[in-house]
């Protein structure tokens, strides 16, 4: 770009909008452009809605297989899809996990949880990592073997990245606690807890999805019976109060339930195990209706037919189920069409399947891979 253009319009112009991977590339043009891009102004002002990827992680079948190691595969979620696909870069961070499990994504942040790989040396860790521009923070979970939740998003308002921690003790006489950790701080501080997300009969199921700058989870009260959604604003730091999922509760021994997200809304995942009444599985899919409310609905939105229990694990953002359907010696990723009730196959073969969707960010660009114990 000219230099007799004044650098007020240059900077106007590098903010029209520009991808992730242009910006990266434009950082070598000079030093007040890289110096305007790592800036944490220009990282927060900076959104990128399109195009959206999905990451899945898995283990490889047939003759890609390789000592069980996770490999992982970014999938670029528009008309194209699935044909540009590729292996994303992952940094020494992410392999250092054992038995990663993939939380959320959050502003372009995936977040996976595991221990070390460390022997003699096993610790509780969480990895923020943005694959677009190819950085990764480590940070160490604090606590002992109790019953602990992880879960995870970027707070919308300053763009700082949050990880909160429930801790449900052992003991029967003692109430769970919550923390919250800020990566510009880098620490730990309590978090103050409404009663109903006290109780010690409530039990969370695996999955959370950030939505809006607000964490959900979906969680059976044994006591008074019932699937509720309880939620955490990351702006206000704030417990919200229980959603009753309002279904029929009464053959839950027949059902498995699991959340996700479709774009920004919230579904639930119920699925129906075969039995004398209904010979083959499937899944009803649930989505909440907010309609500016105080109490949300569910309203059934389609159901998937002969399906095994999460077998869904994530939706593109026109709204297809992302499936894996077995095979005899390995399992497929398949997209399900609901208006036509029909599978297609996206050739990638393997197991222990896990996906989640994000798009463009530069979170984390101005920041070297690192371990915060």
């Amino acid at each position: 770009m000219s230099a007799n253009i004044p650098f007020e319009i240059q900077e106007k112009i590098i903010k029209k909008n520009l991808s992730v991977k242009s910006l990266l590339q434009f950082r070598s043009v000079s030093k007040q452009w890289k110096s305007l891009i790592d800036s944490s102004e220009f990282i927060t002002y900076h959104t990128q809605s399109h195009p959206e990827h999905l990451l899945i992680r898995y283990i490889p079948g047939g003759s890609d297989r390789v000592k069980y190691e996770d490999h992982y595969l970014s999938i670029v979620d528009d008309d194209s899809f699935p044909d540009h696909k590729r292996p994303p870069f992952v940094p020494p961070t992410v392999k250092f996990l054992a038995f990663p499990f993939m939380i959320d994504c959050s502003h372009g942040l995936v977040c996976l949880h595991g221990v070390t790989r460390d022997q003699g040396n096993v610790k509780k860790l969480v990895v923020l990592w943005n694959p677009l521009v190819r950085k990764s923070v480590g940070i160490a979970i604090p606590g002992g073997a109790h019953e602990v939740v992880i879960s995870f998003g970027v707070c919308p308002k300053t763009s700082d990245p949050k990880i909160v921690k429930i801790t449900r003790c052992c003991s029967i006489d003692n109430e769970a606690t919550a923390e919250v950790f800020t990566l510009s701080s880098g620490a730990w501080r309590s978090l103050p807890m409404n009663k109903p997300f006290k109780s010690k009969s409530l039990q969370f199921l695996d999955t959370q999805v950030v939505i809006n700058g607000v964490i959900y989870w979906l969680t059976y009260d044994h006591i008074i019976d019932k699937l509720r959604v309880y939620s955490f604003d990351l702006t206000s730091e704030e417990f919200g109060e229980p959603v009753d999922f309002a279904n029929n509760l009464g053959t839950r021994h027949l059902r498995l339930y699991n959340i996700s997200k479709i774009n920004e809304s919230l579904v639930v995942l119920s699925y129906h195990v075969a039995n004398n009444l209904t010979p083959k599985p499937f899944c009803d899919v649930w989505m909440m209706l907010k309609n500016g409310v105080p109490k949300p609905s569910f309203r059934k939105i389609f159901t998937v037919n002969d399906v095994q229990v999460d077998s869904i694990i994530g939706f593109r953002k026109n709204g297809q189920p992302i499936i894996v359907n077995t095979h005899r010696r390995n399992d497929e990723l398949e997209v399900f069409e609901p208006c036509w009730e029909h599978n297609n196959g996206l050739g990638i073969y393997g197991s222990t399947f896990k996906m989640t969707s994000y798009t463009e960010s530069l979170l984390l660009l101005n920041r070297s891979d690192s371990f915060i114990q």
